[in-house]
Order: C-alpha cells, then structure tokens, then sequence
C-alpha cells in the first residue's frame, strides 16, 4: 500500500486506498458472463420445460436480460460483502478511550494511533487516520472537520456513482422485454397475413396459425421474464445501496463523536513563567537607580524609586491582566468555532440524510414510473392480443364455412361417383350384350351354312340292306 507523503497535505491517501468499496466492473461483467453460461447450461437438460423454453426459443432479446440480470446481482452481492466486511470494523475498538489523548496535537500516542489506523485496511481505518493526521500536521480542530466533511462527500459521491451503471442495467431489462415484444407482434402479424393469402389450403391454414401463436408466445414470454427478472434484481439492489448509505453514515457519526468532539486547538503559552520574570527583571533594570546614584539624598530618592517601582510594576501587572483577558478571549473565540464546527457537521448530516430522502423518493418515483409503464404496455398488448383473438375468431369461422363448403362438395363427389360406378356398371352390361349378340349373329350363320344339309336329310330317302355271305 503506497501512501503519498509530503506537499501540501501529507496526510494525503492513494486512489486504492479511497475506494474501500468500489468494484471492478470488468470483473463484474466477467463473473455474471460466466454465470449466464452456468444457468443456461443447468437449463439445458430441462429444455422442453416451460423454463427452457423461455430461455432458448424466445429470442436474442432472452439471453441479453438474463446477462443483465446476473450482472446486476454479482455487482449486489460484490456490494454487499463489501460494506457488511466494512460495517464489522465498527464493532472493533479502533479509537482507544485513552484520557487526554487528543488534548495535544503533538501527543506521541496520538501519532502512534495514526500510523495503527493507516496499516489498517478498511475504510474506517482509513477516514480516522487521514482526520488524525490532519489534526497532528496543523494543530487545528477546523482542518480535521474539514478533511471530515470532504471524506464525507467524497465516499457519498462515489457510492451514488458507482449504482448508475446497475440502474441503467435495471432500467434495460424491461425495455428488452418490450423489444421482444414487438418482435413477437410483428411475427405474428406477418404470419396472420400469410394465413390469409393461404386460406384455400388446410395444410398451410395449420402452418399460419401455427406461425400466429409462437409470435404471440414470444411476445408474452419476453415481457414476462423482463418483468420478473427486474423485480428480482430491483429489490436487493435498492436495499444494498440504502445499507451502504447507512454505512457512511454511521462512520461520520463515528468520527464526530470518537474524535472531532475530542479534539483540541494549538495554542502558545502567553503567560509562562519565562517571560514574567525577564519583563520583572528589565523593569527593574530600567527603572531602579544605580548605587553611584544613592550616594546623595538616598532615602528621598529611594522613597521616589520605590513609587515609580511600584507604578511601573502596576503597569506591568495591567499588561500581563491585558494578556491574560486575551488569552481568555482567544480561548472563547476557540469555543464559538468549535461550536460552529459542531454545528455546521451536524448540518451537513442533516443535509445528507435529507439528501438520502430524496433519493429514495426518487427511487420510489422510478419503480412507481416503471410500475405504471408495465401496466400501460400490458394494456395495450392485452388490447393488441384482443384484436388478434378477434381475427383469429373470423378467420376460424372463415375456415369453418370453407370447411362446411368442402364437406357439401365431398358430397356431391360421392354422389358423383356412384353415378359414375353405375354408368360403368351399365356399359359393361351393354358390353355382356353386344358379345352375346354377336354369339347369335354367328350361331345363325352356322344355321344358315348348315340349312341345305338339313333340308338333303329331310328329303325321304331308300334304304337297301345287303347281306354279306
């Protein structure tokens, strides 16, 4: 741990060591990548489930949220461990309830108690040891309440700053939602169309319809994961940042109490003794005459030197009374700013829980926005989703008349067709006919071939019978 000394201020930290609670983004956006992989992964055997179905077949819009998601809770969970590490070090005696130890700002325990605190690696640590520090380098309570202050607004700023990055994030999700939405509308009403050019064909009736459905499945699955996972990550994120705020807070009051409080002011030793007896000794000096000079009437002259002794030393003594009123002017002017000091740290607590209210009205303003957009986009798809059930509805009775219409001309064939089988039937009887009647036609020319024979034997005939010997 490197620590700049010297300059202006040597109580001055490296950039590491005041961002106690800061997160690596690159880490973050690493970690939640691997943890996307992890989930679609442990899905992937569960693929034909309700689940794996909205992670895998419902678009590029799914695998973006999920990411986004699981980057938002790795920087929560990072920020948790963070301030709840911090927040263990109050329960630590870091300061020591040591007597008159912050009475002298040149005290040797107190410059040992700094350096304690610098080796210490936490934030408290670190806040106690940079205000100590500043009250050893100048001696003044008012540079420690300042350093006080500019840590305070400091670690307050860059805890607001490092949640805009998930907010964006929180913000993103329902807006993929809302584009696989659209994508899943505009699928279906494309396949509506092609349905309506195709509607001759059962087959491609099927395959529309088909079509029409998966675009409104994708439509409401990608605003119902949005919607979900926004929720999920919302609320721990919301909570994580108000306990980190509680955190800074409570280290300011800490560092109020346990040390601004404590502390005192540099001042010079105006009256030590020093000085007192030097002013009574060059006043006599000046003042009293020299023995050479009593020779001559001493006792008048002593008489005379006593009285101016004695208004000179009245003098001296209004002067040190004069010091002395200073001294305890200055020690009441020290007073008021210490007041004021007090005052204007408590002021600035005030003004930084005050600042705490708005922001979480603000988020409560941001959820509620969010809140009522969702139930305007689900209105207006339940409105788009009516419409579509009403066209599907014409489009089925239009396919159940076409239907109606296919089954009369089945009908119609099949009585189309048994005339056709009868037709058939009655040629192949004239067919039977025509053959038997060329059969006649050739039995009655054999008839006529053999009717001169029959006429020869009909003729009387003489019979000779001869014996043989």
């Amino acid at each position: 741990m490197k620590r700049k000394n010297g300059g202006l201020n040597p109580w001055a930290t490296s950039d590491d060591e005041r961002k106690k609670l800061d997160v690596n983004f690159g880490l973050i956006i690493a970690i939640a990548l691997i943890l996307t992989l992890i989930i679609y992964v442990l899905v992937l055997p569960f693929r034909d489930s309700f689940l794996g179905i909205i992670l895998y077949d419902r678009g590029w819009t799914q695998y973006l949220a999920v990411w986004f998601s699981a980057i938002v809770i790795t920087l929560t969970v990072t920020k948790w461990i963070k301030v709840r590490k911090e927040r263990s070090f109050l329960q630590q005696n870091l300061v020591p309830d040591i007597p008159n130890l912050f009475n002298d700002p040149q005290n040797r325990d107190l410059l040992s108690l700094q350096k304690n605190l610098a080796r210490s690696n936490s934030l408290l640590a670190t806040r106690c040891s940079r205000v100590i520090a500043a009250y050893f380098q100048s001696g003044s309570r008012k540079s420690a309440s300042e350093i006080a202050l500019d840590d305070s607004s400091f670690y307050l700023s860059s805890s607001e700053s490092s949640y805009a990055f998930p907010r964006i994030l929180v913000w993103a999700i329902p807006l993929l939602g809302f584009i696989g939405t659209v994508f899943g509308i505009s699928e279906a009403v494309n396949g509506f169309s092609g349905l309506l050019d195709k509607a001759g064909d059962i087959e491609q009736i099927k395959k529309g319809i088909g079509t029409v459905t998966t675009g409104l499945a994708i439509a409401f699955d990608t605003t119902l994961l949005a919607l979900l996972l926004s929720i999920l990550v919302m609320i721990p994120l919301v909570l994580v940042e108000r306990y980190e705020a509680r955190l800074l807070l409570t280290i300011d009051i800490f560092i109020h109490d346990r040390l601004l409080a404590n502390f005192g002011e540099k001042q010079e030793n105006l009256l030590d003794n020093t000085t007192i007896n030097q002013t009574i000794s060059e006043a006599l000096k000046e003042h009293l005459p020299s023995p050479e000079s009593l020779i001559e009437p001493a006792h008048q002259y002593a008489q005379q030197a006593v009285t101016q002794f004695t208004q000179n030393f009245i003098n001296e003594l209004g002067k040190l009374q004069n010091l002395s009123s200073s001294w305890i002017q200055q020690i009441e002017q020290i007073n008021q700013i210490n007041l004021q000091d007090r005052n204007q740290f408590a002021a600035s607590i005030d003004e930084q829980q005050k600042n705490q209210v708005t922001l979480l009205s603000n988020l409560e303003n941001i959820i509620e926005l969010i809140r009522s957009s969702n139930l305007e986009t689900a209105q207006n798809m339940f409105k788009e989703a009516e419409k579509i059930s009403k066209s599907l509805e014409n489009t089925a009775n239009l396919l159940e008349n076409r239907l109606n219409s296919l089954e009369q001309a089945t009908l119609k064939m099949t009585e189309i067709n048994q005339i056709k089988e009868g037709l058939q039937n009655l040629n192949n009887s004239l067919v039977e006919v025509l053959e038997a009647e060329k059969v006649l036609t050739e039995i009655k020319d054999n008839l006529d071939q053999i009717k001169p024979s029959l006429d020869k034997l009909s003729k009387p005939r003489i019979v000779t019978f001869m014996d043989e010997e």
